[in-house]
């Protein structure tokens, strides 16, 4: 084969590589627009699942809310017997108490995650024994746990020392009289106060009580020895009673701190004769004298 065949065939399938690319390109983009169209048709499919799924989710959500035990009891306040309603921590107040304060509040019509618990406080708050409430809502089954924090008493007041007490005072300085809460378990471990009458006047006050216990410590401090109570049913002649023995103060007046600081110097001696003695005095201001059983 001479030079001239050699062009002659290199123009001839370069000829036909001309002719054969435009058909493969034609090709080439049916098969891309097919593709696409395919695409578009499973993403329309997609798009109209999820759609469909969505309904059907929230169609679920919607019934599973509507079930009644996402919601209280219309009545669930004024049935004291409901086990809907826990409540925890109350060592004072009785649960017929809470109960009652809550009767007039009206249960909405909503799951009880949606409910709102500010009502139930302010009800709750009015009664003086409580300092502070949590309320925690449950579902499915609906119910309520309201867990009470309530005052501290510090001192009791009573009529009798084995009666039950009109009064305490709790740490914050609150003066609870209502006979509701005087149910106290720990009362004969705390400071007992014993007066006259079961109905208070205005005379008894935070600041009176804060000197009464002043009184009590410094009797503490110089005794060494635990005060079980302070009898104050006669205010001139206030007597207290301590492990061993009793104490008369007297009027507790500018000197009765003065008079307290002898009881460091009396005990020691008496500590042959305790079954005897009735009672230290110390009414007088400089003078110490035992009164002794008849």
């Amino acid at each position: 084969m001479n030079e001239d065949d050699n062009i002659m065939k290199e123009f001839e399938e370069e000829l036909q590589d001309e002719f054969t690319l435009p058909k493969h390109s034609v090709k080439h983009r049916q098969t891309e627009r097919k593709i696409r169209k395919k695409r578009k048709k499973l993403n329309r499919l997609k798009s109209f699942l999820r759609s469909v799924l969505l309904v059907v989710l929230l169609f679920l959500i919607y019934e599973f809310v509507k079930l009644p035990q996402w919601y209280l009891p219309q009545d669930v306040f004024k049935n004291s017997d409901s086990n809907k309603i826990e409540i925890v921590n109350n060592n004072i107040v009785p649960d017929t108490v809470v109960f009652n304060s809550l009767k007039n509040i009206s249960v909405p019509k909503l799951p009880i995650f949606l409910m709102i618990v500010k009502p139930i406080k302010k009800e709750l708050f009015k009664i003086p024994v409580i300092k502070n409430i949590y309320v925690r809502r449950y579902g499915f089954p609906a119910r309520i746990q309201i867990i009470l924090r309530e005052r501290v008493p510090v001192a009791v007041i009573k009529t009798d020392l084995n009666a039950k007490p009109v009064a305490f005072f709790t740490s914050d300085g609150i003066l609870i009289a209502n006979k509701n809460y005087m149910g106290l378990s720990n009362s004969k471990s705390l400071l007992t106060i014993l007066t006259t009458s079961s109905k208070l006047d205005k005379n008894w006050t935070v600041k009176k009580v804060n000197y009464i216990e002043k009184i009590v410590k410094a009797i503490e401090t110089y005794s060494g020895e635990k005060v079980s109570y302070i009898d104050m049913r006669n205010p001139n002649d206030v007597y207290v009673r301590i492990q061993k023995t009793s104490i008369r103060l007297g009027a507790l007046d500018s000197t009765v701190f003065e008079r307290i600081k002898r009881i460091y110097t009396i005990l020691p001696q008496i500590k042959d004769m305790d079954s005897r003695i009735k009672y230290i005095d110390l009414s007088w201001d400089k003078v110490n004298y035992l009164k002794l059983k008849k």
